[in-house]
């Protein structure tokens, strides 16, 4: 789920991280919310594994534009 952001360019970087997350097949990383502002991911939600969450983050990181990620996640 992608949020509303005050740039363009912020949404832009929302919609690539979640695109790439979504090309994972991972089922949990379609519920992730992703707010992305100058520069600054914050990805929320819930997924079912440390390792999910680990490559969650590796993902992200991966995106062009990301200069920081937020961890706001839960593990179940």
């Amino acid at each position: 789920m992608v949020t509303k952001s005050t740039t363009s360019s912020d949404r832009d970087l929302e919609r690539r991280v979640l695109g790439y997350l979504c090309e994972k097949h991972v089922p949990s990383f379609r519920r992730l919310t992703v707010e992305a502002c100058d520069g600054v991911v914050t990805l929320r939600g819930r997924v079912s594994s440390f390792y999910e969450k680990q490559l969650s983050h590796h993902c992200c990181r991966r995106v062009a534009g990301v200069t920081r990620l937020v961890d706001a996640m839960e593990v179940n």
